[in-house]
């Protein structure tokens, strides 16, 4: 019988219905989701794996391997949202983003009121909307095909706005275009199939982490 009650209080937990308390217990979860983003802001992942080198399979070298070196922070984003939801997922991102800009180089190329200016700042800034969407798409329905749409909005969401700030960037600067499209290009090109592949998959890391979180709170 409380195996059934148990099974029941899991399957009907939402993060995005708990009303944010500063407790011990809220407190630790966010500082844990801060130290992951941290964490997977400086954490690169080396792998290889085939792409197509020609469209025609009659020519030699149909498949090529390619060495990728991928930083696993959107994915990250979108594990957090999955995880606690938009209140605690937010305010994660909030603390990450304050520390980052007053106290701690904890961005990918340091920290400080100064990197307001520095041309990915716009990714780091669409963390906010990204973990509101996909928390929002969550909320109601966790199958593998609302997971999927969630994790593409997510992503798409974020290097959107992550573009957009670097053109803003650009001009305030005043750069050529072929170095705005360069930025562009090794933001936002071919990474947005890793975003979404790696996002995906942390998505679904998120629910059974979910419910281990939920137990151990009480």
């Amino acid at each position: 019988m409380n195996t059934k009650r148990l099974k029941d209080e899991l399957d009907t937990f939402n993060a995005e219905n708990k009303k944010l308390r500063i407790t011990l217990g809220t407190l630790v979860v966010m500082g844990w989701c801060v130290f992951l983003i941290i964490i997977s802001t400086f954490t690169q992942l080396d792998f290889n794996h085939y792409i197509f080198a020609s469209w025609n399979p009659m020519e030699p070298g149909f498949l090529k391997l390619k060495h990728c070196i991928y930083i696993p922070q959107i994915p990250t984003i979108l594990f957090i949202a999955a995880l606690i939801g938009c209140r605690f997922g937010i305010t994660s991102v909030v603390i990450y983003i304050l520390l980052g800009l007053t106290c701690f180089p904890i961005f990918a190329l340091g920290g400080g009121i100064g990197y307001l200016f520095q041309y990915n700042f716009g990714y780091i800034l669409a963390y906010i909307p990204a973990v509101f969407i996909v928390s929002f798409m969550l909320k109601d329905k966790f199958s593998y095909s609302n997971v999927a749409k969630a994790t593409i909005l997510g992503v798409l969401t974020i290097h959107i706005i992550g573009v957009f700030y670097l053109i803003l960037m650009a001009i305030i600067h005043r750069d050529p275009f072929t170095e705005v499209s360069n930025w562009i290009a090794m933001q936002s090109s071919t990474k947005m199939i890793y975003d979404c592949v790696f996002g995906y998959l942390a998505i679904l890391l998120a629910k059974p982490v979910r419910q281990i979180l939920w137990v151990s709170m009480g």
